[in-house]
């Protein structure tokens, strides 16, 4: 027990770097996991258009149509009678949409001539404006129906505008409950902890390994008469603790951060996490029989996790990328572990637990296996030569 303690007590040293890795997930993940998140329930509002009229007919169809666009849009005056000056006020968003009345508005109308009645400025630039074209024919065409119904031309107009201004308050709830169509915000926390998990774990544990691969400390470990299996050992489970911790910790600030996102899953992406944790640490592992040095651990972590986050779908969404890419991410744990995270988000809680998923575990596993056998037999083999 004397090696797994030493190598706990010199996890401190790397406790800046673990922070610093740690708060990186905490910001930049759940930047990532908020920007990309999308909920399953939509509200569809009808918006307000900032409308710029000018009335030359000021007839009581007019104002009639003038009123209406005041109770169910936001009316301003057009400031300038030239078409050209409004054009540009609706390029510049000074207002949204601009409605010239002509003089014969009204007799054109009354007299059947529904076409053409009507000059508008940049009209059907934006779904908004597009609507509010939509809306003010409707308006129109409805106070013609009124009319010829039988009724008097203010009935209709107040018949219309009464209707119209009712049917512009309704809103609309789209519902889909299908999880593949929403991300949600555990699922983008998770897939950036394909990076932050493997950079903590492998920098720390490397970082403490290296305390034992110490000219002082080694000859100290070898005249003790330990065996090497004893050794090996005590060192697998104090790399096994230190990950647990770490795993546990970004777990838990996954929880805190999205407990108003709160669902089901959480326990399903956090043992996938935890069989990541394996693979770092056999990585980890791996690396730390190959160099003790600081500054080559860093760089050739950084090089293996960072291409692998960019390659399995981390950083750049696999539909972004070519088939060659992808197929070569197969044979990369992280790109397993990426397939896992968005089997979860896809597919119902009480289907989780299948073949797919403990294929993707295994996988996982699988890697973790051959990262450890081969520092184990790399460790063996230098210390059998005294390398």
């Amino acid at each position: 027990m004397s090696v797994y303690k030493a190598i706990l007590k010199s996890l401190k040293a790397c406790t800046i770097t673990i922070i610093v890795y740690f708060t990186v997930f905490a910001i930049f993940g759940n930047l990532s996991a908020r920007a990309t998140t999308s909920s399953r329930d939509k509200m569809f509002k009808d918006s307000k258009v900032t409308v710029a009229i000018t009335d030359h007919d000021k007839s009581t169809l007019s104002q009639g149509l003038v009123k209406y666009l005041k109770d169910t849009q936001k009316v301003v005056s057009p400031k300038t009678k030239s078409i050209k000056e409004m054009n540009d006020n609706v390029r510049f968003l000074i207002y949204d949409y601009a409605l010239i009345i002509p003089d014969d508005f009204s007799e054109k109308a009354l007299s059947g001539k529904t076409e053409n009645l009507l000059e508008y400025v940049a009209p059907g630039q934006t779904a908004p404006q597009f609507l509010l074209s939509e809306k003010i024919n409707t308006y129109i065409q409805n106070v013609m129906v009124y009319l010829k119904s039988g009724y008097s031309e203010n009935e209709a107009i107040e018949l219309a505008n009464k209707n119209m201004t009712k049917l512009s308050k309704t809103t609309a709830t789209v519902i889909d409950n299908a999880d593949k169509n929403h991300r949600s915000y555990y699922t983008g926390m998770f897939t950036f902890n394909g990076y932050t998990l493997l950079m903590m774990i492998c920098i720390s544990v490397c970082g403490v390994l290296s305390y034992t691969k110490e000219e002082d400390v080694r000859n100290r470990i070898n005249v003790s008469g330990m065996p090497f299996k004893t050794r090996n050992t005590a060192s697998i489970l104090a790399v096994i603790t230190i990950g647990f911790i770490i795993t546990t910790a970004v777990n838990i600030a996954v929880a805190i951060t999205g407990a108003s996102d709160y669902n089901d899953k959480l326990l399903f992406y956090c043992l996938n996490s935890y069989v990541l944790m394996l693979v770092g640490l056999g990585l980890a592992f791996l690396i730390s029989t190959i160099t003790t040095n600081t500054n080559i651990v860093s760089m050739i972590t950084n090089m293996l996790v960072l291409s692998m986050s960019f390659f399995c779908g981390v950083f750049i969404d696999l539909a972004f990328l070519s088939k060659n890419i992808v197929k070569a991410a197969h044979f990369m744990p992280l790109y397993w572990y990426t397939a896992a995270v968005r089997y979860i988000n896809d597919t119902a809680i009480k289907e989780i637990f299948s073949t797919t998923f403990f294929e993707y575990l295994l996988l996982q596993l699988l890697f973790a296996t051959i990262f450890f056998g081969a520092g184990l037999v790399i460790s063996k083999k230098k210390e059998q030569y005294a390398i």
